[in-house]
């Protein structure tokens, strides 16, 4: 018989919580799998349109408001980008429960970090498109992430039991709080552990993002338009990537 724990310091007594067997949870492989083809099928549509929407470089907005707001694109995604490879140094998967850094500010950091970073690349399109399509990413999010992160929860419990949820209770799920939920001896960042985690793939996938919004404003629309090949690679390497 098992004896529910009165407080987080009994729950956390030994340290960080060791995983001693398998998650069971009805059904939660094939769960995942279909949230899986949903991703696949939702986001990188979405992806391309914030791609195919770049259709100027960011100072060639007529507002500084614009410009802004294409600017704070920018720095969303390096934060999450930053988030994700924070979360990765923490994460030892399938061997304990992480709870230190991040992760005693939102349970789901590393989903934080996806999060900001599709929020910063929506942003980053042109205006009026960046705003729509970061009312539309919003909403694909939450509606997706929230049935993974029901799941994740699922299987957790299923393997932590009564000290998950005092976690739980200390830790929102998703937006971050301010102070750091900190009980008894906890694991260190190790960026080793975060591209172990493969966070190569985030810095990776943003870079390639990225590179391609510029390419998109900076040579690919300014082609369509009606500027020769030659003409919109001079106007790039001048700087039109950027701006007029």
């Amino acid at each position: 018989m098992t004896t529910e724990p009165k407080s987080a310091a009994d729950a956390f007594a030994d340290g960080p919580l060791k995983a001693t067997h398998k998650a069971t949870v009805k059904d939660g492989k094939k769960r995942e799998k279909r949230l899986d083809r949903l991703r696949l099928q939702g986001f990188w549509p979405l992806y391309a349109a914030f791609i195919a929407l770049s259709l100027r470089p960011p100072l060639s907005e007529e507002h500084v408001s614009l410009m802004a707001i294409r600017g704070i694109g920018l720095v969303l995604a390096l934060l999450g980008l930053g988030m994700r490879i924070w979360s990765l140094g923490y994460l030892m998967k399938k061997a304990e429960l992480a709870t230190a850094g991040p992760y005693g500010r939102t349970r789901n950091p590393l989903y934080v970090g996806t999060w900001l970073i599709g929020c910063g690349l929506a942003l980053l399109s042109a205006w009026p498109f960046n705003l729509v399509l970061f009312s539309v990413y919003n909403v694909m999010f939450f509606a997706v992430y929230r049935l993974q992160i029901g799941i994740e929860e699922e299987m957790l419990t299923s393997i932590y039991g009564e000290p998950y949820k005092v976690y739980c209770d200390n830790v929102p799920r998703f937006f971050p709080q301010l102070k750091a939920w900190r009980v008894g001896d906890v694991s260190s960042f190790s960026l080793s552990r975060a591209f172990k985690n493969r966070a190569w793939e985030p810095v990776l996938g943003l870079s390639v993002l990225l590179l391609l919004q510029v390419v998109a404003w900076g040579l690919a629309w300014p082609a369509i338009k009606g500027a020769s090949l030659s003409e919109a690679w001079a106007n790039f390497l001048a700087g039109g990537w950027i701006g007029p």
